[in-house]
């Protein structure tokens, strides 16, 4: 009850033109819209692509009844920006990890080369002593 007072505050017109005459139907419009705001609360990861169809689906109905969603509309849209950009980004961080991997395994070749390297000039750099000639 406080979360729909909450709504009808900071969006009074929300209702204005609200189709629905019975008191049962208007509840589960209202219920379908409490809903659909709880949905565009969850982090991105937690909702599938279904769940956004979903979320669109219910909009549409709760839109179909009379509610003034403009604002909700709105949020959505961004949640599943967010969405595709999470999405998106882990994709990425995958690609940058394996890279990373990659590179740090040349990189350790590499230091074994140098290493190798640093041990022959190192005995190329020796004095050859008389009984190495005898």
């Amino acid at each position: 009850v406080k979360f729909a007072r909450r709504i009808f505050e900071k969006h009074s017109d929300v209702a204005l033109v609200l189709r629905a005459k019975n008191k049962h139907l208007r509840t589960a419009c209202m219920n379908v819209l409490l809903c659909l705001i709880e949905t565009s609360c969850l982090a991105p990861g937690e909702l599938s692509s279904e769940d956004l169809v979903e979320a669109d689906n219910a909009l549409a109905y709760v839109k179909n009844a009379g509610f003034k969603v403009d604002w909700l509309e709105k949020k959505l849209t961004k949640v599943k920006e967010n969405k595709g950009k999470v999405h998106i980004g882990e994709i990425r961080m995958r690609e940058l990890e394996e890279e990373l991997k990659n590179l740090k395994q040349k990189s350790l070749e590499v230091e074994a080369l140098l290493e190798k390297e640093k041990a022959d000039v190192l005995a190329a750099k020796t004095h050859l002593t008389l009984d190495e000639f005898v």
